[in-house]
């Protein structure tokens, strides 16, 4: 199984878009460049290894923002069908028009919530949702809807950033992304246990639980931000030492803690 995250990036990216040259270029000496979305990969590619994925036929990515997962997995599982929704018109439109662009036969799109789907309940093998919750009310989170939608035995997989945080280097360098996280950010209100728990009052069978993305993941995410800001010659040059950071990270169980959660549950007969 051939699992690329961002191979799709240069098409999706506005910025790239403008300088296609020289994107390809960037790609093939940098690789992918957004070091948080990269950390989220790596998660997300290692939560797959919980997932039967030989038995999967219909994949729903709930929240699939630019579309990356969903190219992904709609490459990496070529024989099933995969569906990405969103309530952003202008993303899904735009992965729309990348999948036909790039014969992405097995790729769906939908614009609007969960429950209005075409699909009739019972319908997916899988559905993942990777950081999204957080930007929903936690009385509005769709777990029922994902729970109807799934086939018995089915998956969702759930990863949200835990409701506490730790912070490397001194906060207020942050202070316009932790403003950012105040509007933005609504629920964020789980630690893992509470996830958990909602999951199972949702009527899931959670089959993995775990932290992620630590002390080394931070910091690497603290230097592309800092970097980013500072301009994209500074970024570039600091990617590979804070890809490196996240890939440290993983090297750790993080058992008591870390800045983000991932529950997979599976849902149960009857």
């Amino acid at each position: 199984m051939n699992i690329v995250f961002g191979r799709m990036q240069d098409q999706m990216s506005g910025r790239m878009r403008k300088y296609p040259t020289l994107a390809r270029i960037i790609r093939r000496i940098f690789g992918y460049t957004l070091v948080g979305n990269y950390a989220r990969a790596l998660t997300f590619k290692r939560l797959l290894e919980e997932i039967p994925g030989d038995q999967l036929q219909k994949i729903l990515d709930l929240g699939c923002g630019y579309g990356e997962y969903a190219f992904m997995m709609a490459e990496a599982f070529p024989k099933a069908v995969v569906t990405a929704l969103d309530l952003n018109a202008k993303s899904v439109q735009d992965i729309d028009r990348l999948a036909k662009k790039n014969g992405f036969q097995n790729l769906n799109t939908h614009i609007g919530p969960i429950d209005t789907l075409d699909e009739p309940n019972e319908s997916y093998d899988f559905i993942f949702s990777v950081d999204v919750f957080e930007h929903i009310k936690e009385e509005e989170m769709p777990f029922a809807q994902a729970h109807d939608k799934l086939k018995t035995g089915g998956h969702l997989l759930v990863k949200i950033p835990n409701k506490d945080q730790l912070t490397i280097l001194p906060e207020d360098w942050f202070e316009e992304h932790h403003d950012w996280l105040e509007d933005e950010h609504i629920g964020q209100v789980y630690d893992l246990k509470g996830l958990r728990e909602r999951m199972e009052r949702e009527g899931f069978e959670v089959i993995y639980e775990a932290y992620g993305d630590g002390w080394w993941s931070r910091l690497g995410w603290e230097l592309g931000y800092l970097s980013h800001k500072a301009g994209p010659v500074l970024q570039l040059l600091c990617l590979p030492l804070a890809k490196l950071m996240v890939r440290i990270d993983f090297l750790f169980k993080h058992r008591k803690g870390g800045n983000t959660i991932q529950v997979i549950g599976r849902k149960k007969a009857g």
